[in-house]
C-alpha cells in the first residue's frame, strides 16, 4: 500500500511512524524545511520538502500510485484543497483529512472528502482497515443543521479584504469552497488573501449564514445571493 501524508506536525509524524512500523509504504510531505531536517534523522519517516497542495509536489511524491492520501496540516482550508487536488486531478481512491475546527467534519463530507475526522488514531485505523467506514460514520453522526451554499461578495473596504483566510475567524460551521475573482475560480487555502470584489462561495449552516455575511462584508445589503 502506498500512503501519502501531507503535514509534518505531531499528527503527521505520528501517522508516518506508526504506519511505517506496519510495513506500509509512507511518504510525508512537509513545507517547512526545518521540520524536514529534523525528521530526516528518523529512519521510519521518508520526508519530502514542498507544498503538498501543489500538483507538482504531489507528483514528485508519487501521488499517481497512491492508494491513500492523508491531509493533516493545521489549516482546514489547506486540507480540503489538498484532498480535492488528489481526488479530482490524480484520482486517488481514498482521501482522509484531519479536522482542526469542530463542526467541519460534515461540511467536508458534503464537499467530497472521503472521511474527515479529528483523531489521529481513527485515521490510522481507517488506513489499515481496522475499522470500517460505516463504523466511523456513526461516530461522526453529528447534527449540523440545514447546510446551504451561499455566495457573498467582499465589498470594497470590508475588514477581511487584504487578509489571509487563516487569519479570519470564520463561524465554526462554515467553510469557504470557491473564490470567484474576475474570470478565475480559486480554491481557498489558508494563505489565500481575500480581495475587494471577490465573490466567495461558502457552505454553511443556516444558523451561521448571517454571521458569515457580516464577517465578509460587514453585513452590507445586496451582497448576498
Amino acid at each position: 500500500m502506498q500512503v501519502l501524508i501531507v503535514g509534518g506536525g505531531k499528527m503527521g509524524r505520528y501517522l508516518a511512524k506508526n504506519l511505517s512500523e506496519k510495513e506500509i509504504n509512507v511518504i510525508l510531505i512537509e513545507q517547512d524545511q526545518a521540520k524536514c531536517t529534523r525528521m530526516a534523522n528518523d529512519p521510519l519517516i521518508r520526508v519530502l520538502n514542498g507544498d503538498g497542495s501543489e500538483p507538482e509536489v504531489l507528483k514528485k511524491a508519487g501521488v499517481e500510485k497512491a492508494d491513500v492520501l492523508l491531509a493533516v496540516t493545521n489549516d482546514d482550508h489547506d486540507n480540503l484543497a489538498i484532498c480535492q487536488v488528489a481526488e479530482r486531478q490524480f484520482h486517488v481512491p481514498r482521501t482522509f483529512t484531519a479536522v482542526n475546527t469542530p463542526g467541519n467534519e460534515k461540511l467536508f463530507e458534503w464537499l467530497g472528502v472521503n472521511v474527515a475526522v479529528s483523531s489521529s488514531s481513527i485515521l490510522e485505523a481507517l488506513v489499515t482497515r481496522e475499522i470500517s467506514l460505516e463504523e466511523i460514520t456513526s461516530l461522526l453522526d453529528q447534527k449540523v443543521g440545514d447546510l446551504r451554499m451561499v455566495e457573498i461578495r467582499v465589498t470594497n473596504g470590508a475588514p477581511v479584504a487584504g487578509k489571509k483566510i487563516k487569519d479570519i475567524e470564520l463561524p465554526m460551521e462554515a467553510i469557504l469552497v470557491t473564490i470567484l475573482r474576475g474570470d478565475t475560480a480559486l480554491v481557498p487555502r489558508g494563505n489565500t488573501v481575500l480581495r475587494d470584489g471577490d465573490r466567495v462561495l461558502a457552505l454553511a449552516d443556516n444558523d451561521v449564514q448571517g454571521d458569515l455575511v457580516h464577517q465578509l462584508n460587514g453585513g452590507a445589503t445586496g451582497d448576498r445571493e
